[in-house]
């Protein structure tokens, strides 16, 4: 499996976490309040790549879920790169020739 490095942003959250005795709440993880953290979509992001699992919420409202490491997200954490699954890519079809119009 190929490797990708953490951002800066993304393993200070993540270290957050793992210094946190109790899980914390998606409020406390938006560490630097800017455009990229103003709708807790960092946070899905999180779960989605497996760094992170809700211990309790929904996707529907982020910052009141709390929140747990995987063992990838400790991993994580520790050296600031983790394993990722390459997902395929689909091919979309061709589009359709366009018919000229005969004068």
């Amino acid at each position: 499996m190929p490797i990708r490095p953490t951002s800066h942003f993304d393993w200070q959250v993540l270290r957050t976490v793992k210094r946190s005795k109790k899980p914390p709440v998606g409020r406390t993880l938006r560490l630097v309040p800017n455009r990229k953290t103003k709708d807790g979509s960092f946070l899905t992001d999180l779960v989605e790549e497996g760094l992170l699992e809700r211990a309790t919420g929904t996707e529907a409202d982020p910052f009141e879920a709390t929140y747990t490491l995987t063992e990838k997200g400790k991993f994580a954490a520790e050296y600031g790169e983790y394993e990722y699954q390459v997902k395929p890519r689909v091919a979309e079809p061709a589009p359709a020739p366009k018919e000229r119009k005969s004068r």
